[in-house]
């Protein structure tokens, strides 16, 4: 994830080191590869086009490991590429030729794609608080009804919620001080609800989304003037993510795809069994 390249284990003569570190460097750029190799002579033939072949597997990564065995190369890591794992194939195919005998676990995540070109968790939602700043959400008076010019500005929200499908989100619906603390409470949750089951009616998956009034609670601007209390009568999403997480199961919404994160391999190969090609 750091974007560094660990280059350990044995290679069989000096020739050798600057063959892989050569193509090390023009893959990935010389100053985030570290070589940690070590020359060898009892390597058994053929063992620098398979190191080859796996920096150039490495290289269609955007984190993992590939570790080189006499009987057996493995691949395993994260790409943003759908067609990773068929191209390590070719590669590792090609060059093992008749001891092809390779192992790959291989995950794509959607995120790092760079042809989709998915937002950012935050860039998610800072795109919809920025249309509400500039379009809003009007409400009937005292009512969680939405007045008719507000469907233009659901839609585009959807769309929006369509490319951040996993991102784990609160729609936090706000009010002036006018009315009661209580009543006024009751108004923003429902109005958020409101939001919520909108943005569902147009197949838009809410496992992610948690609606939560807040009344009066939190003013951007002074309720003293006419101005100031509209700024405040507001919708607004933000990230719950860390905090979903900091709080535990209890006091968060949990994605149905939440999972721990896997630990990363270390890449590294036993002392005299072959080389390991790492990139964090």
């Amino acid at each position: 994830a750091e974007g560094q390249v660990r280059l350990a284990g044995r290679i069989p003569d000096d020739r050798a080191r600057l063959n892989i570190t050569s193509m090390a460097h023009a893959r990935f750029t010389t100053e985030r590869v570290a070589d940690a190799l070590r020359i060898d002579d009892t390597l058994p033939g053929g063992w620098v086009p398979r190191a080859l072949g796996a920096l150039d597997s490495l290289s269609l990564l955007n984190n993992g490991s590939v570790v080189v065995q006499p009987q057996l190369v493995s691949v395993r890591g994260v790409t943003g590429n759908p067609d990773a794992r068929a191209e390590i194939s070719r590669i590792l195919s090609d060059q093992l030729g008749s001891a092809e005998n390779f192992t790959l676990d291989i995950t794509y995540d959607k995120k790092l794609d760079p042809v989709l070109g998915l937002p950012t968790p935050q860039e998610c939602v800072d795109d919809i608080n920025r249309l509400l700043s500039e379009r809003g959400i009007a409400f009937a008076p005292g009512s969680a009804d939405m007045e008719s010019g507000a469907t233009g500005t659901v839609d585009v929200i959807a769309d929006i919620l369509r490319k951040c499908d996993d991102v784990i989100m609160e729609i936090g619906g706000h009010t002036d001080s006018q009315g009661s603390e209580g009543g006024n409470q009751r108004l923003s949750q429902a109005r958020a609800d409101a939001l919520l089951t909108a943005l569902g009616n147009l197949r838009i998956g809410t496992a992610n989304l948690l609606a939560v009034g807040y009344g009066e609670q939190s003013p951007v601007a002074p309720n003293d003037t006419e101005e100031g209390r509209e700024a405040n009568r507001r919708i607004e999403f933000s990230l719950i993510e860390t905090e979903a997480a900091d709080a535990g199961p209890e006091t968060g919404p949990k994605s149905p795809q939440d999972t721990p994160p896997q630990e990363g391999a270390d890449g590294a190969a036993e002392e005299g069994t072959g080389a390991a090609n790492e990139q964090d």
